[in-house]
């Protein structure tokens, strides 16, 4: 027969109700209330004795992915979770709601993408003008998300992105809002035309320097140097395309 070991107080066990939620870091926080007087094993074992151990959350509702979509990050996930218990939804922890928000891709990496700043450089060439692209944000006049980094708001909060595509179609539906005095020309003229497209181009042979008139890839920030027919002719008929970095 085992020696009972471990005699909790009644303001102790208060303790455990009153923090347990079954993650690590609530038991983290549990330990410290109790001055690290009993192990991890006997905090969850105390847990599940007083009726503690944590129901399995059920499958997301179409409702509350809803929710998420419509109200983050405008709210935090403490808000976020009394929101969803408001509107009937399970009680679940910070945790789950942040993983879902992640799957459900309201967040988002920066891979072809723009922050607050790359659009400043773009727009204003880095002129600190964040106020204005908020305005455009809470107008709804341009699409966002959020990277999902959980800074904190002393940190000036989550990072913004924005999707070439979203950015395009800003600009077509609110022209008036850019000043083209102030934009990168090559950036700006590259977003606005689109990597896909096919663009006449005035190209000059780098060997006998004939000018000519040629449908191009939508080369970017590369300058496309182009031999004319003639050259290419002379040179075993290959394809001699080259480039190099437009400055």
């Amino acid at each position: 027969m085992s020696r009972k070991v471990y005699f909790p107080t009644d303001a102790e066990l208060q303790i455990i109700r009153d923090h347990y939620d079954g993650s690590s870091r609530r038991i983290s926080k549990i330990m410290r209330l109790l001055e690290r007087k009993y192990p991890r094993w006997y905090v969850r074992r105390r847990a599940r004795d007083l009726g503690l151990a944590r129901v399995k959350e059920p499958d997301w509702m179409a409702d509350e992915e809803n929710y998420l979509q419509e109200h983050y990050p405008k709210m935090g996930l403490k808000s976020l979770r009394a929101g969803l218990i408001r509107n009937g939804g399970f009680p679940r922890s910070t945790t789950a709601i942040w993983l879902k928000i992640k799957r459900l891709g309201i967040v988002a990496g920066l891979d072809n993408g723009f922050t607050k700043r790359g659009l400043q450089n773009l727009l204003w060439g880095g002129q600190e003008n964040h106020h204005i692209i908020q305005r455009w944000i809470d107008r709804g006049w341009l699409k966002a998300k959020r990277r999902g980094t959980l800074r904190l708001e002393s940190q000036g909060g989550d990072m913004w992105y924005f999707d070439p595509e979203w950015v395009r179609a800003f600009i077509i539906a609110h022209p008036e809002e850019i000043d083209l005095r102030l934009v990168d020309p090559v950036a700006f003229i590259r977003l606005v035309a689109g990597d896909n497209l096919d663009l006449p181009a005035a190209c000059r042979c780098p060997d006998c320097g004939v000018e000519f008139e040629k449908k191009l890839f939508n080369p970017g920030l590369k300058v496309l140097r182009v031999y004319c027919d003639v050259c290419k002719e002379m040179n075993d008929g290959g394809d001699r395309e080259t480039y190099r970095i437009a400055v």
